[in-house]
Parts: C-alpha cells; structure tokens; sequence
C-alpha cells in the first residue's frame, strides 16, 4: 500500500512457517489462501485505500516508520488465558507491525466451499456464501480500521481499557459510515478476477 496521509502502510501476505503448513490439510491450506489473497486484494483496493486516507487525515493519525501489514493465512491460536475469545488482528508499536487473521471456520464449511468460493461471481454464489463472503470482508476492514487506530493512541500513555474503548467506538463509527462503500467495493472486487499473490516471507 503506498502512502496514505501521515503514515505509509505497506500490505504483504505473511509466509507461515513450514511447521504451521503441515497441521493443515490440503484443502484448508487452499481455502485460506484463497481467502488471503481475498483480504490482500481487497484493502489494496483503491477504494479501501481512499477511505483509509480520509479516515487517517480525520483523526490526524502520524507515525514515524512504515507500517508493516500482514495479512496472515491461518487463524489465530487461541490466546490461553481467554479460550473464549479470538484473535482477529493485533498491532506491534514496537515493530510498527499490524497484522490481520481470518476468521475460524469450520473444516466442513472450507471443504464444502473450498477456495472456489472466492473466485466465483457474486451472482454465482448462494446466499449463504454472499453472506460468508459479507462478513468475511467486514471482519478484515473493521479490524483494519481497529489497528489503525491503535497506531493513533501509541503514544498517549493511556490505561489498556481506555484505549480500547476508545478505539472500539472509533472503530463502529467508522464501520457504519463505510458499510455502504463497502458493498460497491465487494461487487467491484468480483466483477474482476481475484488474483493470485504469491506468499512473501
């Protein structure tokens, strides 16, 4: 991603480590590629990257060094503490570093949809899958915009849950002025081929 506004936001597929690759079997190592490169091509979207500039220049969001975005192919673990809860993006200041995971879904829903799910044309697609592939693109914007907007706090010294919630009613605010937007990018993203991006270390 080039530049945007006061900061730079450089987007990259995160290669998983061999040992991670062989706990996944063929057709869910397709299917998340599959949708990473889905998430990868969507938020380089000019479209995306138009909202993401005027979302940065509102909130006067500045860094110093270049963020590294990862769009990461495999689920989170889940954390150990919180088995409930589930990682779906998280920001590094001290790797000026945002990376964005999938959401879990079921081996039986990826082997039923398998990585063609991402290549078909909307009107192709059953209502369950249009209303998959929905939230999956919501998921990775909202968390996009979340992250981001951790960057604006990085250097406020604010407690944990202050931040967080400020960033969460930023990060609503955001999503509801957006969601209109977002259902013409979806439709541009699959009135053209999803193309393939090669894994990049």
């Amino acid at each position: 991603m080039s530049s945007v506004s006061q900061i730079r936001i450089r987007a990259r597929l995160a290669k998983p480590p061999e040992y991670v690759l062989t706990k996944f079997p063929r057709y869910e190592r397709a299917f998340f590629l599959s949708y990473a490169n889905f998430i990868l091509k969507l938020i380089l979207s000019g479209e995306i990257r138009e909202l993401l500039s005027a979302l940065v220049a509102a909130e006067g969001i500045r860094s110093d060094r270049s963020i590294d975005l990862r769009v990461m192919i495999f689920p989170a673990k889940q954390l150990r503490r919180q088995p409930s809860r589930i990682l779906y993006g998280s920001y590094s200041h001290t790797l000026a570093q945002i990376s964005l995971y999938p959401l879990r879904i079921s081996k039986d829903r990826t082997r039923r949809e398998g990585s063609e799910l991402f290549a078909n044309s909307l009107s192709l697609l059953s209502l369950g899958q249009r209303k998959l592939i929905g939230e999956i693109a919501t998921a990775a914007i909202s968390t996009l915009i979340h992250e981001v907007l951790h960057v604006k706090f990085q250097q406020r010294s604010l407690a944990r849950y202050v931040e967080e919630g400020m960033v969460q009613r930023l990060e609503r605010t955001y999503m509801r002025q957006w969601a209109d937007k977002l259902d013409g990018v979806l439709r541009s993203q699959f009135s053209s081929s999803i193309a393939n991006v090669s894994v990049e270390a």
